[in-house]
C-alpha cells in the first residue's frame, strides 16, 4: 500500500519560516527520522536516488505573508502538513517516530521555536488516502482529458537546467519513474514514446519562489489541461489516466522532500 498522512502540530512560541514552511518542515521530519532509521536520514539528505517520501509546505493553520509562515501558539487550527509515502516501511517508521513524540508530549524544534507533535492523522481526507498500484491500474479511467494541479512550486532539473513548464515529456516520464521504481506492478518503458503525443490544452500558472538557507528555487504552480488525442489506444490511456491519479502520492519534477511538486488530478 503507498498513502498520504497529515501531520498537525501545535506551536508553543512564536514561529517564522520562510516561505511556506517548506525548510522547517523538512528539517522536523529528517530529524524524527533519524531516530528511527539513521540510514533512510542519510539517503533524503543526500537526494542521490528517487526517495519514496514526499512532504508537503504547510497546509492550514499558519498565516502566510511577504514569503514568511507564521505560526502562533493561540491559534486554535492546528498546523498541518502533508507526508506521502510510496513504501510501507516507511510508514511504519513515520508512525513510529511521530506517534511515540504525540503520545510522550515531547516538544521537538521547528524553525526558530517549538511545537508539540498533536496528532498523525491517518484518516481518509482531502489530504490523505490509501490505496495499491494495484488498484490505482485497475481503477484507471480511459478519459481524453488529463487536468493536473501543480499545488507547490514545481520544476524539472534536465541536464543542470531547472525547466518551468510541464510540458507533457516532462510531467509523464517524472510519474513513470517513480512507479516503476516502487510498484511491484511495472509499466512498460515503451509507453514513453506515447508522450509526445499528449497535448497541453489549456494552462493557467504562475511563478514562486521557495527560500531556503541561502539558496532560492522557483518554481511554477497552476492547472494544465492535458488532452490524449485518439491515436493513443486504450490500453496506454488507462496508463496514462493511472499516472496521473498516482501524481496525488509522487508529486513531479524535483525536490519533492523538500514540499516541492506537490501535484493533484482535478475536474
Amino acid at each position: 500500500m503507498i498513502g498520504s498522512i497529515l501531520v498537525k502540530l501545535k506551536p508553543l512560541t512564536e514561529i517564522t519560516c520562510k516561505s511556506r514552511g517548506e525548510e522547517c518542515i523538512y528539517k522536523l521530519f529528517l530529524n524524527v527520522i533519524e531516530r528511527e532509521d539513521e540510514n533512510l536520514a542519510e539517503e533524503i539528505r543526500n537526494l542521490k536516488d528517487e526517495i519514496p517520501i514526499t512532504l508537503s509546505p504547510f497546509l492550514k493553520g499558519v498565516k502566510f505573508s511577504k514569503g514568511y509562515t507564521y505560526l502562533f501558539p493561540k491559534d486554535r487550527e492546528y498546523a498541518t502538513f502533508r507526508i506521502t509515502y510510496l513504501k510501507e516501511e516507511v510508514l511504519e517508521l513515520i508512525l513510529k517516530g511521530f506517534g511515540f513524540l504525540s503520545e510522550e508530549k515531547k516538544a521537538v524544534e521547528l524553525g526558530n521555536g517549538k511545537v508539540l507533535i498533536e496528532k498523525v492523522d491517518i484518516q481518509k481526507a482531502a489530504h490523505a488516502n490509501f490505496i495499491s498500484f494495484k488498484e490505482i491500474l485497475s481503477n484507471a479511467k480511459e478519459e481524453n482529458t488529463i487536468i493536473l494541479e501543480f499545488c507547490s512550486p514545481t520544476f524539472f532539473e534536465i541536464k543542470g537546467k531547472n525547466k518551468l513548464f510541464p510540458l507533457p515529456e516532462l510531467v509523464f516520464p517524472s510519474l513513470l519513474k517513480k512507479w516503476n521504481k516502487f510498484s511491484e506492478v511495472k509499466i512498460p518503458w515503451e509507453i514513453e514514446k506515447e508522450f509526445e503525443k499528449i497535448e497541453i490544452e489549456q494552462y493557467r500558472l504562475t511563478t514562486e519562489p521557495i527560500n531556503f538557507s541561502g539558496n532560492k528555487i522557483i518554481g511554477f504552480i497552476g492547472k494544465v489541461n492535458y488532452r490524449l488525442p485518439e491515436s493513443i489506444n486504450k490500453e496506454v490511456r488507462k496508463i496514462l489516466n493511472a499516472l496521473a491519479d498516482f501524481s496525488f502520492y509522487s508529486g513531479v519534477g524535483s525536490k519533492n522532500i523538500i514540499g516541492m511538486g506537490q501535484t493533484r488530478r482535478t475536474n
